[in-house]
């Protein structure tokens, strides 16, 4: 089976075609679900190794060019993902199955893009956000206060003073499992201000559960709560990975449009062998 790794910022993905339905066919005579088959192939070592993998398929309105299923590396569904989809832009514009003009079908709505530099850049417009919430929650022996938002995954993001040295993993993982945000849980992000217009951000990932390199949604939440809480003044902006890239968000003033722009790599074209079901 054909694949292709590519990653943005540093998150990575496995993409494939699967407008032809070979992945179910695949799942069938295997006997294997759909969890197993997305963790064999995520699994650093005995698989191929991605934060998550994208699935490829038919819209389901032909006003739109594709659909994907997304899912996070444990195999879990996710609504949306910033950076896998300027990922799976570029996947579908090599392969001639979209122009540098893009509409395509998510669980959290149809999302709209931009193909730059043949690809090497991909700008996509997210859904509009929910309404942000201030929260003080008890996590990890701390008092943590921060901003809840959905820019089509659920986000917390909080603001730190010393974020080279904060432990994000313990940290994130106590607040993605907090009972505030039970029963799906959500994704953590911790900023700190740099300028008027840029941020610094780390990323606790709920269904990866651990620090990423990069989230686009996040840096998304991010950049917008910072800029609602005056922690940055100007837009658009620049979001510092962990994975050291930038991110750029823009956003108008009622949210109702919001872009996340970006640099897409494509990391190899590969051809999946079966054998990794059976080690």
């Amino acid at each position: 089976m054909d694949f292709t790794k590519l990653q943005g910022s540093g998150n990575d993905f496995i993409v494939i075609d699967n407008r032809d339905g070979k992945v179910q066919r695949l799942l069938k005579d295997r006997g294997i679900s759909v969890e197993d088959f997305v963790v064999k192939l995520c699994t650093p070592h005995t698989g191929v190794g991605a934060d998550g993998l994208i699935l490829i398929e038919e819209p389901k309105d032909p006003e739109n060019d594709f659909r994907w299923q997304f899912f996070n590396a444990d195999g879990s569904v996710a609504e949306m993902c910033g950076n896998g989809s300027r990922c799976a832009v570029r996947f579908c514009y090599e392969k001639g199955i979209v122009g540098e003009r893009v509409k395509f079908e998510t669980l959290a709505g149809v999302i709209k893009a931009q193909v730059l530099e043949g690809g090497k850049r991909v700008k996509v417009q997210l859904t509009p956000p929910s309404e942000p919430r201030d929260r003080c929650l008890e996590a990890d022996g701390l008092t943590v206060k921060g901003t809840f938002i959905n820019t089509g995954v659920p986000h917390f993001v909080v603001p730190s003073e010393n974020l080279e040295s904060l432990n994000v993993k313990s940290l994130g993982r106590a607040i993605r499992f907090h009972e505030e945000f039970r029963p799906q849980g959500t994704n953590v992000n911790f900023v700190e201000p740099v300028s008027e217009s840029t941020l610094k951000i780390r990323t606790y990932e709920r269904g990866v559960e651990a620090e990423t390199l990069a989230c686009g949604t996040g840096a998304t939440a991010s950049a917008i709560v910072a800029y609602l809480k005056g922690l940055v003044k100007e837009k658009p902006v620049e979001v510092i990975t962990k994975g050291g890239e930038v991110l750029k968000i823009d956003f108008s003033d009622d949210l109702k449009e919001v872009y996340l722009e970006g640099s897409v790599c494509k990391v190899y074209d590969g051809l999946l062998s079966y054998e990794v079901f059976t080690c």
